[in-house]
């Protein structure tokens, strides 16, 4: 009688235990990154130095095919695209460091909820890629970017990258979790990091021909790349956000079941 009574009043309380527990599990989080300089510079770097290249060498050429005739404002989506899945490697290399260490397994057995333990990685890679997107947008300009919409278009394309990141970073989270293997990790970026060369790349999409304009009409990245162009190139009352929205809700619900499903197993086997 007595364990069944125990058993009865230590459930109630991990709810709250569990919103207690978020704020130090994410700030740990946050200083595992600190700590892991490639998770935070390695994305940022390389977006950064690809911008440097393409808005130098490009501009000259294609900047009269663009909309307002400066090329930072095609190139700046791209580079945050990449970094949005590159960046979103961060909450699986978390997960990857904790269980190869035994922390995630010392964490297992205390009695916050599992969802705290999953939120926690995921939210301190949100902080770093909101970090990431402000610090190339503001290289950008540097370079001369010049928004139509002013700075709410600025604040509209880091909120825009996030967003898009978050479903990275939970599909990448999913991966991390359920086979603690950091090459697995990497392969969410393997995945779509191709895909990034098979849509409007280098220049809007209204100027790619041939099979390039197919590939990209079909291509998932598409629309939240073009939607991001559409920020900085259009006013509010031209723009047409709703198919780049949907295409990063579609990747955040995927990223969200994928974590489910990897937290469920990882609760039913163990750690």
């Amino acid at each position: 009688m007595s364990t069944v009574t125990t058993a009865g009043t230590a459930g109630p309380p991990a709810a709250p235990k569990s919103w207690a527990a978020l704020g130090p599990l994410t700030a740990r989080s946050l200083k595992s990154c600190l700590r892991t300089p490639s998770l935070l510079l390695s994305p940022l770097l390389t977006s950064a130095f690809f911008m440097i290249i393409y808005e130098g060498r490009l501009s000259s050429v294609t900047a009269a095919a663009t909309p307002g005739g400066r090329y930072i404002d095609v190139v700046l989506p791209l580079c945050l695209l990449t970094t949005a899945f590159t960046g979103g490697a961060t909450a699986g290399q978390l997960f990857v460091n904790d269980i190869g260490s035994g922390y995630h397994a010392r964490l297992w057995l205390t009695p916050v909820g599992r969802w705290a333990l999953l939120a926690a990685p995921v939210m301190a890679g949100v902080v770093v890629l909101a970090a990431q997107a402000a610090a190339l947008t503001g290289l950008g300009l540097l370079l001369g970017l010049d928004p139509v919409t002013g700075a709410p278009a600025i604040l509209a394309i880091i909120s825009a990258t996030v967003l898009l990141g978050t479903g990275f970073l939970l599909l990448a989270g999913a991966v991390g979790l359920h086979t603690g293997n950091s090459s697995a990790v990497g392969s969410v970026t393997l995945v779509f990091f191709p895909l990034s060369f098979f849509t409007a790349t280098f220049v809007p999409c209204d100027q790619l021909g041939g099979w390039m304009a197919h590939a990209a009409d079909v291509n998932p990245l598409t629309p939240p790349l073009e939607a991001m162009r559409g920020l900085l190139t259009s006013p509010w009352n031209e723009q047409n956000l709703l198919p780049g929205a949907l295409v990063a809700l579609a990747i955040l619900v995927a990223g969200a079941a994928a974590a489910h499903l990897a937290l469920t197993r990882r609760t039913r086997t163990g750690v």
